[in-house]
């Protein structure tokens, strides 16, 4: 599969559905379990890159009956045809709702795996630009990455092309099943949170910049995941593209930054742009160095172009992290673009390797 990145902030992965097939591109989603697309007839669609998918063209389509076990979670049951409901609401407010189907799936290198669960969304809002839908890859039963798992194990890879390159498409991909890895992957355990069971969760032991660790400001606590609240800890996920952190954590960094940058020569603006506070003119100063430093000793080394974005055509620059006061952290595309990420369900652990794309 290869990623398709977007003025959207999202990457996309472009899949065959049914048969004969037709080219889905849809959001890549660590954070989410359902695979869904929009599909004809359809009540309320946004506008897509592809064409819209017709069940009634594809000879493998099946709808899911509300009595079947693949009907998970059971969202609603249509009383004249007995069709397994879904609904799906993300954090930003966008949503589908549909029903639940099975259908044969294509990838980018002619493989295809039958009889995948899909739900088909005949009502869509405030969806992602261009895309057709959303690849869940969580943990949850109705991802592709578990739904695959008993051909290709519990294991999966990708990498994020970087989005401001001119070939930033051709690097990207999603692949599944266990293949050797670089000798310089760093690896971290995976947590599971019993509040958030599909979510992929990492802890994060604190932070470097300019080769100096970041100490005091923060406690150690708010980066950790307390399994019995729910709170701490990190998510990885594709689908989110700017990276969040405790705002005590978030400040103790962004500070750190702020002062190895003015003694490099660069001017912060007196207001932030965008959804960022800390910006600045860089005046031909190096861009500080940030290194986040994993739990199990896994130290990864940031490009600067992961945490460090331009704004306004490349006039200035801002420190591309935000704030958080609901305790779920999350480790966005940006902050992965580049890397080879690794989700090794069966041994626990995630991975990172640079220059993986």
């Amino acid at each position: 599969m290869s990623g398709l990145p977007f003025d959207s902030g999202e990457y996309f992965a472009s899949v065959g559905v049914g048969t004969p097939s037709t080219t889905a591109l849809l959001v890549i989603d660590t954070g989410s379990d359902l695979i869904w697309l929009q599909c004809k007839p359809c009540r309320r669609c946004h506008r897509q890159m592809s064409l819209l998918y017709d069940p009634k063209g594809s000879s493998t389509y099946r709808q899911i009956p509300c009595s079947s076990p693949r009907c998970f979670p059971r969202q609603g049951c249509d009383g004249s045809t007995g069709a397994c409901g879904y609904t799906m609401v993300y954090g930003d407010g966008s949503g589908s709702r549909g029903n639940l189907a099975t259908d044969r799936l294509v990838f980018s290198n002619d493989t295809s795996v039958d009889s995948i669960v899909i739900g088909c969304g005949h009502d869509n809002e405030e969806l992602f630009d261009s895309s057709a839908g959303v690849l869940g890859v969580g943990r949850g039963a109705g991802s592709l990455a578990t739904q695959v798992a008993p051909t290709y194990g519990r294991y999966f890879a990708y990498c994020l092309g970087d989005r401001t390159s001119v070939a930033r498409s051709s690097g990207s991909y999603l692949a599944f099943g266990r293949t050797p890895e670089p000798l310089c992957t760093a690896f971290t355990p995976l947590l599971s949170n019993p509040r958030r069971p599909n979510l992929y969760y990492v802890n994060v032991a604190g932070f470097s910049v300019g080769g100096k660790r970041v100490t005091g400001g923060f406690s150690s606590c708010s980066l950790s995941l307390d399994p019995a609240t729910g709170r701490g800890g990190l998510v990885v996920d594709s689908g989110t593209s700017i990276s969040r952190l405790p705002r005590d954590a978030y400040a103790a960094l962004r500070d750190a930054f702020d002062a190895r940058a003015a003694a490099a020569g660069m001017r912060r603006l007196a207001r932030g742009m965008s959804v960022f506070d800390a910006c600045y003119e860089l005046r031909g100063a190096s861009v500080p160095a940030v290194t986040l430093h994993f739990a199990g000793g896994a130290d990864v080394a940031l490009p600067p172009g992961n945490y460090f974005i331009p704004e306004q055509g490349g006039k200035y620059h801002c420190l591309a992290l935000e704030a958080t006061d609901d305790g779920l952290s999350v480790l966005g595309n940006v902050l992965q673009q580049g890397f080879r990420v690794v989700f090794d369900v069966e041994k626990e652990r995630v991975g990172f390797a640079p220059n993986g794309c």
